[in-house]
């Protein structure tokens, strides 16, 4: 507050104010109950200068917090002295948020010769005198000094909590840039202003109303501090006594000045925050770990409170940190790889990244490629597309990633192409998306070798909308369209299928149906069997679980500096499962189930979740593999070979090569020996698994070559980690053995003194070594998200996003067991007999499919 300002201030507070101020008309402090027998024996004009002295609080207060203005707080001070005012009359009621202060006289009969009259008066949520009990060794007093006004402040927020009142912090006057005058009242200290009903926001402005419970009830309780001539600060006022109720010592820890966003409370929403956990599991953790909301320091709502300040500071310069935070990762590492685009107002447009890690698995894995969209993952609703594979384990992979501000063909085509620049122009054998017609163009346009396949799920979840009511709930329909599309072998056994479902069920010149027969190529699996790895890609279902991983993590209200923290989260989360399941393929060794050669081969070279495949495909090929017939043609063998279903297969074996070849293609689909081919090899006394069928990409060695981009930078990942490893490692073990000693020292008091003195000495040694130093909230917030705050913005946040939406999820086995039910319960549903209003007869039929009705008509 500015030194005029504050000068001003104390200029308007009439003469007769300050002589409050100085404890002109202050009382002893008594209990309500010593009051009332006091005043039964009190003389009359005793009775009267209490009355006079509680009249002058009134009047003091009012007019301190703008109720009363001078003249009227004259003319009260007049009427409480009995000295006749020369102005007109004012009225001593004074309206403010629909209450009134009034002061009436009224007789009443006490049963005494000399009653005096009573007064009565009504003030907001006031009351009798509350007068605090502690220790004298708390409570201030008249003539105590401190060194500083923030020594002052502590010294009563500490009697305030003690006895149960908040504290604020009230005007103040300075000279020459020092404090010489402050006062801390008590909370609830003057009346709130009435609002002005003509400025108020119209019933029908769509603005959510949030009104703000009163508080303030006219309590005169503070202390006023004064600087010395020896530069300390005394205390010149003391006014003890409050006009409500004090709060209960199991409420306390809610008075607003209690309440603290402390350290330990920060360092646990940031890292809560960073392991993608919302604030609300933050605030029950502490509550669990400090054993009481009570012993948190503070309550939900200041915590959230506290981490919606950093939304508010880091609102403009959002988009301007996101893109130096990809920078740094670029300037740390060459191998990280990203680029964006502004629109002629600075403002973000697109973005992409992909790190060294996800470049080297797209050299090993790139081969398949899943590719959709998804929604909800930031506060601009930007799209967030992320590319998956599918790793040596059988798991999603990331390739990289790009968030969007529309979907419209010139994005994705910018998309696809910065993609091929980060992977060094090297195109997927296959990517599979949905039917977004946008990525369709896109992908002709710049993947041009690549074959495009289109999701079946997504096609085939539309079928039930498309069919009418009846063949909508006829299963028989279904299960048969399901088995054409996903069990041919061939196109020609597809389309003769196809043929025979349209005509049976009256579908023949059914548009969508012929629409999705027109483009048979891009979807249904007969038409991909020649394509190496097709049958690992059959839907986007690889993405869907990307989507919904990622999801757990990324919420639709982050900026994009909290989306790239809980991204980056997930990432390593997805990663050191990877790790996980490396460590478990190679240090253990699966159960075996046969004496054959070729399956502890495979075990050796396949990772766990490939050799699993493979181990059934090896069972089968002993149970029920059956030679039907065997020809001869110089080294090629060529044989028939029964299984457990219906058809015959067609294996050929050169016994030059060994290479064998198979008419169901379950290698060349999906990469692993099938049956037939394994019961071949053993025919021929093959011991071990031929080299041309393991495929590189399921060895569990397969990630260890060095891989170089196309600039001949190595493709490594390096620690991005701030912290020094041997620090961290420090910072780790000293945090384990001081929560090991408190879990052992918690049920002993002796014990936990020990070790709470121990801590407090050790925090001395440390400060003398250290000073500790008081971080701005900007630096805090700064420390959490891992980047400064710009001072200057050249890239703003995007505005105006419009995306098509989020579809359901692709169904899993739990949805078909729940359809099942659903189904068997239509089934058992039977048709109650009921009266017909047109025939009156009873039936099962009702008034729409009366024959009667339709027979009269």
């Amino acid at each position: 507050m500015e030194d005029n300002e504050e000068d001003n201030d104390d200029d308007n507070i009439p003469d007769w104010a300050h002589l409050y101020e100085a404890g002109a008309f202050e009382d002893e402090p008594m209990h309500e109950a010593e009051a009332n027998a006091a005043e039964e024996q009190q003389p009359p004009d005793e009775l009267e200068r209490m009355e006079f002295n509680l009249k002058m609080r009134n009047a003091t207060s009012l007019h301190l917090h703008g109720v009363l203005s001078d003249t009227e707080s004259i003319i009260q001070m007049e009427a409480t002295l009995g000295v006749e005012c020369t102005t007109p009359q004012k009225s001593q009621s004074v309206p403010f948020d629909n209450l009134s202060f009034t002061l009436e006289s009224e007789n009443s009969t006490l049963g005494m010769e000399n009653a005096t009259p009573q007064k009565s008066w009504s003030v907001p949520l006031c009351g009798s005198s509350y007068t605090p009990e502690c220790d004298d060794s708390l409570k201030p007093a008249v003539g105590m000094t401190f060194e500083d006004i923030d020594s002052a402040k502590e010294f009563y927020k500490t009697y305030a909590a003690h006895v149960g009142f908040p504290v604020r912090v009230d005007q103040h006057k300075a000279k020459n840039g020092l404090v010489t005058n402050k006062r801390f009242y008590c909370s609830r200290e003057g009346f709130r202003k009435a609002k002005d009903e003509t400025q108020s926001e119209p019933e029908c402005s769509g603005k959510r109303k949030c009104e703000r419970k009163i508080t303030q009830c006219g309590c005169l309780a503070m202390i006023a501090l004064k600087r010395t001539k020896e530069s300390k600060y005394i205390i010149t006022t003391f006014v003890e006594e409050h006009t409500h109720a004090l709060v209960s010592p199991n409420k306390q820890h809610l008075i607003r000045s209690n309440r603290e966003v402390g350290e330990k409370v920060k360092i646990t929403l940031f890292n809560f925050h960073r392991a993608s956990i919302g604030t609300s599991d933050a605030y029950r953790f502490l509550r669990v770990g400090l054993g009481g909301f009570e012993n948190v320091g503070c309550t939900l709502r200041d915590l959230q409170n506290y981490h919606g300040k950093l939304r508010c500071l880091i609102k403009s310069s959002d988009a301007q940190m996101f893109v130096d935070q990809l920078s740094r990762k670029a300037l740390a590492n060459p191998a990280f790889y990203f680029d964006y685009i502004i629109d002629e107002k600075g403002r973000l447009v697109h973005a992409f990244w992909a790190d060294a890690t996800c470049r080297k698995n797209y050299a090993h894995f790139g081969d398949l490629v899943s590719f959709d969209s998804t929604y909800s993952t930031n506060e601009y609703n930007m799209i967030f597309t992320p590319f998956t594979g599918i790793n040596h384990h059988k798991a999603n992979v990331l390739f990289g990633a790009a968030l969007l501000s529309n979907e419209k063909i010139d994005s994705y085509t910018w998309l696809f192409k910065t993609f091929l620049n980060a992977m060094g122009g090297v195109e997927p054998a296959v990517i599979i998306t949905d039917e977004d017609a946008s990525m369709k163009i896109a992908i002709q346009n710049v993947f041009l070798t690549s074959v495009h396949r289109l999701c079946m799920w997504h096609i085939l979840r539309k079928v039930p909308d498309k069919v009418g009511p009846d063949l909508k709930e006829d299963d028989d329909f279904h299960a048969s369209l399901s088995l054409c599309v996903w069990s041919c072998e061939t196109p020609e056994e597809f389309e003769d299928r196809w043929a025979r479902i349209m005509i049976q069920y009256g579908l023949k010149n059914h548009e969508w149906f012929a629409g999705r027969f027109d483009i048979r190529s891009s979807w249904v699996p007969a038409y991909f069997r020649d394509i190496p790895l097709s049958g690992l890609l059959r839907t986007t279902s690889r993405s869907e679980s990307a989507n919904s991983y990622f999801s757990r993590f990324i919420g639709f209200k982050h900026a994009l500096v909290e989306f790239w923290l809980r991204f980056d989260t997930a990432l390593e989360d997805q990663r050191h499962k990877e790790l996980e399941a490396n460590n478990v393929t190679l240090h253990t060794t699966p159960v075996l189930k046969t004496s054959w050669g070729m399956e502890k081969h495979g075990s050796e070279l396949f990772t766990h979740e490939v050799f699993e495949e493979f181990q059934q495909e090896l069972l089968a090929a002993r149970e029920y593999c059956v030679f039907e017939s065997m020809q001869k043609d110089g080294d090629l063998k060529i044989m028939r070979v029964a299984d457990n279903s219906k058809k015959l297969r067609l294996v050929q074996l050169n016994t030059s090569t060994m290479f064998t070849s198979c008419s169901c293609m379950l290698f060349g689909t999906h990469g692993i020996p099938c049956r037939h081919i394994i019961h071949a090899l053993r025919s021929a006394k093959i011991d071990e698994l031929p080299s041309m069928y393991v495929l590189r990409r399921f060895r569990k060695d397969c990630k260890r070559e060095s891989v170089l981009s196309a600039d001949g930078i190595l493709l490594e990942e390096r620690a991005n980690s701030p912290v020094n490893p041997v620090l961290q490692k420090l910072i780790s073990d000293t945090s384990n053995k001081i929560e090991s000693l408190f879990v052992q020292a918690k049920n002993s008091l002796d014990a936990m003194q020990i070790l709470r003195d121990g801590v407090f000495a050790l925090g001395d040694r440390i400060s003398d070594m250290i000073p500790a130093k008081e971080l701005s909230r900007t630096k805090e917030f700064e420390d959490f998200l891992g980047c400064p705050i710009p001072m200057q913005v050249e890239i703003h946040p995007p505005n105006d996003i419009r995306s098509k939406g989020r579809i359901k999820r692709i169904k899993g086995h739990a949805d078909k067991g729940r359809q099942q039910n659903k189904n068997e319960q239509r089934k058992k549903k039977v048709l109650q007999p009921r009266r017909c209003s047109t025939c009156k007869k009873v039936g099962l039929h009702d008034r729409r499919t009366c024959l009667e009705k339709t027979n009269n008509q």
